[in-house]
């Protein structure tokens, strides 16, 4: 007995349930571990908005606290109370008792006069360590600036009582824990402060972790823990792990919870629509079978409201072939134009399966197939053997491509009844089926595409929307009911470019595309800047529709004007920068330049020796406070971006040499071998920067001579080639002096930053010299780096990137092209200077030439125009009042002094050492440049050099600053 095939509905279930399990399966896996993914980051962030707070909470306290205290230092009655001593007992603790600076309960408040000496108080019970009470006198009484502390004894705030700018006492607020300060404060999770010892200042949970404990002893196991560092303390964030493991769970099971209700439906859905399935079919089943074995051939129809339009247009496509077949009797010839007309292919059998008849179609569609006539209907009645219709995949040799026909049986019968074959219609498919695809495919995309896309009907009257996809219904808010059928310009408002409107109605005129941008207002008013793109589409040659493409730019819009705006700032904050920095050179050399000046005065008099001890005191001085300018200077052009390395031929072993002789001296007077070490690879001459390389490496031997009292210091160089022809210079310096901590070497090359303060006691130094160096080394393509051991001396090594260079580019000193040099004579100079003591200075060096002065620029050309006496040299100051030195240089150099000053030598006198000095004096057309403070022989040396040369008219010699 044959075996009942199983129903459609059974079908559907058994083939969609395996891959609805897996489906679901995978779904779950992925939402799991997304949701769990988000609450581990949620709670992430959470931790760091905590520690963030917590951080803006003390600055807040310490910063406001300071502003209070520094409000109430600048109060008549205290500064009056500091020298007011008869009366200030009447007023002053009336004052003081009305103090209330935070919420913290135990606050105490004191005032202090210059000696450090307690003039009044408020609860003033403080204990405080030596160092820390050590710490605020010297900043706030000493120092004339604010302190403020925070530790494990307290916080502590001083800030100074200013009279005429000049501390005479002080106004000090101690709490005696920060706990008591930052209770008040909400939290988001538990909180701790510690000190670098990992003393715990402040628990916003006293009962997980102690205040005054120590955090080592806390077990945090179980806890997820976020720190931060706030200058010495460390603040942590501590939250329980099970919190976000518990919150993964119920997401897990209400996510469990939905996966479960969706299976159950998309199983009804399958369920119920195999049942329909079934139920149509085996409609169509029975009645085809009822009208086959009944006289009555009158249909029976479904209900309107249950059959489908496919199924009743194949009913009556069999109706009309039946009757054709049985009902009426044509001639072979009408019956064979009935056959060739008709739109599909059909073929009818015999029971004994042979061919009776077939149409044209049916012929074309066998030879357009592999094989015979009969194998294909043999396929065909094969697949259909147990159904009356199915759709078949067959392939095309002429396309090469898949045909998808569907095919139907029907039975022949006579007159009688009597079944005689079977009919075969088959519907080729393949072009709606790939048109369908097609459509499907474009619908698609369109509406699931990232950029707003709209389509609009301009042959109809106000060109209404008759399509938008997704992407704009997020972008504008308007839904595709509400917009569908209108016009884009309710999306326009009060602000949006009249102009921009009518280059798109213009562009719409006349059929062109158009890009452009606009501001457009969603359905909620907000506006934004759509960026605009309209394409013209056309049908049959006429164009009938414009697609638009629009994409939300408003982010690019302000990204691009704060990216503006942040340049133009920056531009400023440079200039302004730069200027300061100029500024200050010039004051800070002007004043070292007259004492040094004068002391080169002095030493040129008849001096006793102690005189003369006492003066190279003093030139000792001055050249450690031009080292330390030097590096200020050094320091902030590297800050401004002002520094620049050259780029120029220099003999290193020369200069390895002169710095091995100068230092020899200083190691020979401590006692100290100094050994020098070369491999230079026979690379003597090279590319580079010789003034940065020296000032590196006598920085480093500076170092060393300065902190080794006994034994010896070596320096070792060395050059490699590297494949590119490039040069490395590897140069190291090594001292047996007293070494560096290791937990100091980290911050051994910050600003600023020595071992400790007793090093700056006892040794001096601005603690600028290695952070400069390890700059200077980063600028020319290397680094620095240093090994020591407390104790037992300190190795620094470095490296700078060079180039080969030719001997014969090396620039001799003194020898301009085109000169003849001309010695022995009295020459006459012009100084113009503002400053007194400068011009004094000059005069002085200058003895034995005749000299006169001028103060600005003006008078500077007043004198050249108005004196008899041709001048040989003119010495020019760079900054003057109402007219500087380089506008007087521009003007003598076009003619102002009169022809015989064309060419005069000018050489400028500076006090500035910034970026752009060199090429401001070259563009001005000065000659030669002297940097304050100079030596008496450098000027003298330059003066005979520019006034005993014969002048080619408008040459100009290079120099170098």
């Amino acid at each position: 007995m044959m075996q009942q095939p199983p129903r459609l509905r059974s079908l559907l279930l058994s083939s969609m349930l395996p891959r609805l399990v897996l489906l679901v399966a995978v779904l779950s896996i992925i939402l799991f571990a997304l949701s769990f993914h988000f609450i581990v980051k949620q709670t992430d962030q959470l931790q760091q908005q905590s520690v963030d707070g917590l951080e803006q909470d003390i600055n807040y306290i310490v910063s406001d606290t300071t502003r209070q205290l520094a409000d109430l230092a600048a109060n008549d009655i205290i500064i009056n109370s500091l020298v007011d001593f008869e009366q200030r007992d009447n007023y002053l603790p009336m004052f003081f008792r009305s103090l209330n600076l935070t919420q913290a309960k135990s606050v105490e408040f004191a005032l202090f006069d210059f000696a450090g000496n307690r003039v009044i108080d408020k609860n003033w019970n403080a204990v405080i360590p030596e160092s820390l009470s050590s710490a605020w006198r010297q900043q706030t009484l000493g120092s004339s600036n604010a302190y403020s502390s925070v530790s494990k004894y307290g916080v502590l705030i001083s800030v100074p009582v200013l009279l005429r700018g000049v501390a005479e006492g002080a106004l000090v607020m101690y709490v005696d824990s920060l706990q008591s300060l930052l209770a008040p404060y909400p939290r988001l999770t538990n909180q701790l402060v510690t000190d670098s010892s990992g003393h715990v200042l402040f628990s916003s949970e006293p009962s997980l972790i102690a205040p005054n404990s120590s955090f080592s002893d806390f077990d945090d196991s179980g806890y997820a823990i976020k720190k931060a560092d706030w200058q010495n303390l460390t603040l942590y964030s501590v939250k329980p792990t099970i919190t976000a493991y518990r919150e993964a769970a119920w997401t897990g099971i209400v996510l469990l919870a939905m996966i479960v209700g969706f299976v159950f439906i998309i199983l009804h859905m399958v369920s119920m629509t195999g049942t329909l399935a079934e139920r149509t079919l085996s409609t169509l089943y029975n009645d085809i079978k009822n009208r086959l074995n009944s006289d009555d051939k009158t249909s029976l129809r479904l209900d309107s409201d249950v059959e489908a339009q496919e199924l009743a247009d194949i009913r009556e496509a069999f109706d009309k072939l039946i009757w054709d077949l049985t009902e009426v009797s044509l001639s072979n010839e009408q019956f064979s134009n009935v056959l060739e007309s008709m739109g599909d292919m059909l073929v009818v059998v015999d029971q004994d399966k042979q061919i009776l008849l077939s149409n044209k179609r049916f012929d074309d569609f066998c030879h357009d197939q592999y094989g015979e006539k009969n194998g294909i209907l043999k396929f065909i009645m094969q697949k259909l053997a147990s159904s009356q219709s199915n759709e078949l995949t067959h392939f095309s040799v002429s396309t090469g491509q898949e045909r998808f026909v569907h095919w139907t049986k029907t039975s022949l019968a006579d007159a009688n009844g009597n079944i005689r074959g079977d009919i075969y219609v088959g519907s080729d498919e393949t072009e709606q089926r790939s048109l369908e695809s097609h459509v499907k495919v474009l619908t698609h995309a369109m509406d699931e595409a990232t950029v707003s896309i709209i389509i609009s009907d301009i042959k109809r009257v106000g060109q209404p929307i008759i399509y938008v996809n997704s992407a704009f219904e997020e972008l504008t808010g308007y839904s595709r009911e509400e917009i569908i059928g209108h016009n884009c310009r309710s999306m326009q408002g009060d602000e949006t470019s009249k102009q921009t409107v009518d280059q798109i109605r213009e562009a719409i005129a006349v059929r062109e595309p158009i890009e452009t941008t606009l501001l457009n207002y969603k359905k909620d008013g907000s506006a934004f800047y759509n960026r605009l793109n309209l394409t013209p589409v056309k049908i049959n040659g006429e164009v009938t529709h414009y697609i638009g493409f629009q994409q939300d730019v408003t982010q690019q819009r302000q990204t691009e004007q704060y990216l503006q705006d942040a340049r133009e700032k920056a531009e400023e904050s440079a200039r302004l920068k730069s200027s300061f920095l100029a500024s200050m050179s010039h004051e800070i050399r002007t004043p070292i330049h007259g004492i040094s000046g004068v002391l080169q005065l002095m030493a040129s008099s008849e001096l006793t020796e102690e005189q003369k001890h006492y003066l190279s005191l003093a030139k000792f001085s001055i050249q450690g406070l031009l080292h330390i300018v030097n590096d200020i200077l050094d320091f902030s052009k590297i800050e401004a971006g002002q520094l620049q390395i050259e780029e120029n031929p220099f003999d290193i072993l020369e200069s390895l040499e002169n710095l091995q002789s100068q230092y020899a001296i200083m190691c020979q007077e401590k006692g100290l071998a100094l050994h020098f070490h070369f491999d230079l690879q026979g690379f003597h001459v090279v590319q580079g920067d010789d003034v940065r390389f020296r000032q590196i490496l006598s920085n480093l031997l500076g170092n060393a001579v300065k902190f080794t009292d006994s034994g010896c210091i070596e320096v070792t160089t060395s050059i490699q080639q590297n494949a590119d022809n490039s040069l490395k210079l590897l140069c190291s310096v090594k001292d047996t002096g007293i070494g560096i901590a290791q937990d100091k070497q980290s911050t051994i090359f910050d600003v600023f930053t020595q071992e400790d303060l007793s090093t700056t006691r006892k040794f001096g130094g601005t603690g600028l010299g290695l952070s400069i160096s390890k700059q200077l080394c980063e600028l020319m393509g290397g680094d620095i780096k240093l090994e020591s051991v407390k104790g037992h001396g300190s190795t620094f090594s470095f490296t700078i990137m060079l180039e080969q260079a030719d001997e014969a580019l090396l620039k001799p000193v003194h020898h301009s092209s085109g000169v003849k040099r001309e010695k022995g004579k009295k020459r006459k100079v012009l100084i113009v200077e503002d400053n007194d003591i400068n011009q004094v200075i000059v005069k002085q060096h200058l003895n034995n030439h005749t000299t006169l002065s001028a103060k600005s620029g003006l008078e500077a050309l007043e004198a050249l125009n108005k004196m008899k006496v041709t001048f040989d040299v003119v010495l020019m100051d760079c900054q003057m009042p109402e007219m500087d030195g380089f506008e007087a240089t521009k003007r003598i150099r076009n003619g102002e002094a009169g022809e015989r000053y064309l060419n005069v030598p000018i050489i400028a006198l500076t006090a500035n050492a910034m970026k752009g000095d060199k090429e401001r004096c070259v563009n001005a057309g000065m000659d030669d440049y002297l940097s304050k403070p100079f030596d008496a022989i450098d000027l003298i040396d330059k003066v005979e050099h520019w006034a005993s040369i014969e002048r080619i008219p408008n040459k100009h010699s290079d120099f170098s600053l």
